[in-house]
């Protein structure tokens, strides 16, 4: 679990520039979610670092659209009927 969150924060500061993200949270959301998948399939997140190198920019331009920007009360495009 620890290379695969070592990985994961080295794609988003990448992305993002962004280094002050919570590591307890990110634990707990990486633990969560691989319970939700097979050993099977979490192998494959072994390649997670080429996915999102081959993936950079649509990668970025979704954290430009849903990443952080307005406030919580401030609609965005994707919470609009």
């Amino acid at each position: 679990m620890q290379q695969l969150l070592e990985a994961a924060e080295r794609i988003f500061v990448s992305l993002t520039g962004y280094t002050g993200f919570d590591l307890d949270l990110s634990e707990e959301i990486l633990t969560v979610v691989l319970k939700s998948v097979s050993a099977e399939q979490q192998e494959g997140y072994v390649g997670l670092e080429a996915f999102a190198e081959a993936n950079r920019e649509r990668l970025g331009q979704l954290y430009g659209k849903y990443g952080p920007g307005p406030a919580a009360s401030e609609p965005t495009d994707w919470a609009r009927p």
